[in-house]
């Protein structure tokens, strides 16, 4: 599938499902991962085996981006043992370990 962003296109992988949800970008490459979630929730999540870096880029049901938070792999640091959530209700998530020029308020088309 494909997002467009402010002034680019991006291809993701659509997490559409239960498993897919669950598996997200662990075991995985870098990628984006796009969670198309089933109602607007406070969805949490966490960086189980995921091995870099990413940004959770939060959307309502408009898709204007409500949130972003910044997660770091898991480690023996008890720090990193943590879930993200977004400050508000979300409908849709874009995971990206990419350098994304994002920010609250903007709007994504797909």
């Amino acid at each position: 599938m494909k997002i467009k962003l402010k002034n680019s296109t991006i291809e993701v992988e659509v997490a559409d499902n239960f498993l897919k949800r669950a598996i997200g970008l662990s075991f995985s490459k870098k990628k984006n991962m796009f969670f198309y979630l089933p109602f607007e929730s406070k969805w949490s999540l966490w960086m189980f085996a995921v091995r870099y870096p990413i940004k959770m880029i939060f959307m309502d049901k408009n898709k204007i981006v409500i949130d972003i938070k910044e997660g770091e792999p898991l480690s023996l640091n008890p720090k990193t043992w943590k879930t993200y959530k977004p400050k508000k209700p979300c409908k849709y998530i874009l995971e990206t370990p990419f350098n994304l020029k994002m920010k609250i308020g903007d709007k994504l088309n797909f």
